[in-house]
């Protein structure tokens, strides 16, 4: 019978009920504060984005908080749910988030934006299936590896099984049309396979397959085109207009930046300033020190996850292992896309930056996924264990 007399009202919200008295010490505190700070930091710069005050500043800031406390709401949930419970759960997960995936393209359901089928409209809230998608899989692949482990690791059809699923998600992903969302779906479920253990000649099988169907996408979409040679030469091309806007803001900040809502670019230049090219207006208004700081604060955030898969894999944690590197690897690979897309390292792809650009879809994905990694930790006991 689990015993709860040691834990406060307090903790049982936060926490849930479990067979062992758990306090907050269990928490990850450092994963919790550059969380915390992150996200505070943006809804300062989504006000900004939007200065000077007026009633739409207000209503853009407000809706940013709903989409917070949304976002909070869906992580307690996820947070108070044993692991095992996203374990067994995880092909449900994953069969919803395909049902979704072809919801949006249904008429009077399915959102259209500048010519993309990527959200659905419920109750006055747009969301985009596809991050709903990301994290089905996480659980989903991490579930598969640790169910069918020898199947998936000696025979080809253990292991193209999950391969056919993914391939199923990413082309109605791209159907959307949305080549950056599959890339990153891609690139995730590639890594949680290697972690897992799968043959090197299977993986290598799929990334050449893989490697190859994105570079035919690009070459035959003419708006694709069009962003690599924009890409290639931005000062020159007609096809890099935002590109140029967001390195003459990162030009503007300088070392120490233009101040909190002084941003110039914001002004008509870089029409999605509070999502895709927000890195560019936080350096722009707070300087290239303060954007290196926020890289370092996104680094250690990485790392906090991939240190808890260490620590999981550890304790023959497996499950939590493989959902704490999936974690990891897609809030990397936003934030490496995000930045590299502003600063012209990479051709130009909307991909929010985790916890400070807005939108409601993105966010409930980081908050979710880093509910679960501190979850992993807590059943993980490392504070018992091992110092994490």
């Amino acid at each position: 019978m689990p015993k709860f007399k040691n834990q406060s009202t307090l903790q049982r919200i936060f926490l849930g009920k479990h067979d062992r008295s758990l306090g907050f010490a269990d928490i990850d505190i450092p994963m919790l504060f550059i969380s915390t700070f992150l996200l505070f930091f943006g809804i300062v710069m989504v006000t900004s984005v939007s200065l000077p005050l007026t009633s739409g500043t207000l209503n853009m800031t407000l809706s940013h908080i709903q989409k917070i406390f949304i976002a909070f709401v869906f992580a307690l949930f996820a947070f108070r749910m044993p692991m095992s419970f996203w374990q067994k759960n995880s092909i449900y997960f994953l069969m919803f988030s395909l049902f979704l995936l072809i919801l949006v393209f249904v008429p009077f359901i399915g959102k259209e934006v500048n010519g993309a089928f990527r959200w659905i409209r419920v109750l006055g809230f747009s969301f985009q299936p596809s991050e709903l998608m990301k994290f089905s899989l996480i659980i989903y692949i991490s579930s598969y590896c640790i169910r069918k482990y020898d199947e998936f690791r000696e025979e080809w059809l253990g292991f193209f099984k999950p391969v056919f699923l993914i391939s199923l998600s990413i082309l109605l992903i791209l159907l959307e049309p949305d080549l950056g969302s599959s890339a990153v779906i891609f690139i995730v479920s590639f890594s949680i396979l290697f972690i897992a253990g799968a043959p090197l000649k299977h993986l290598l099988s799929i990334f050449i397959v893989g490697l190859f169907t994105f570079i035919g996408l690009i070459f035959t979409a003419t708006y694709r085109i069009k962003r690599i040679m924009g890409y290639l030469d931005p000062w020159n091309s007609e096809f890099s207009e935002q590109l140029r806007a967001s390195l003459s803001a990162i030009s503007n900040g300088q070392w120490f930046g233009a101040g909190i809502g002084n941003s110039q670019m914001k002004e008509g230049f870089l029409s999605d300033a509070q999502t895709d090219f927000i890195f560019a207006i936080i350096t722009e208004e707070l300087g290239i020190v303060f954007s290196l700081v926020l890289i370092l604060a996104f680094s250690y955030l990485i790392f906090r996850c991939f240190l808890i898969g260490r620590y999981a894999r550890q304790n023959d944690y497996t499950f939590g292992c493989l959902v704490s590197y999936g974690a990891g690897v897609l809030i990397a690979l936003h934030v490496f896309i995000n930045i590299g897309v502003s600063t012209g390292l990479l051709p130009t792809k909307g991909i929010p930056l985790p916890l400070i650009s807005f939108g409601g879809s993105n966010l409930m994905l980081m908050f979710v996924l880093i509910a679960l990694v501190q979850k992993i930790k807590i059943e993980a006991n490392f504070s018992n264990k091992v110092s994490v």
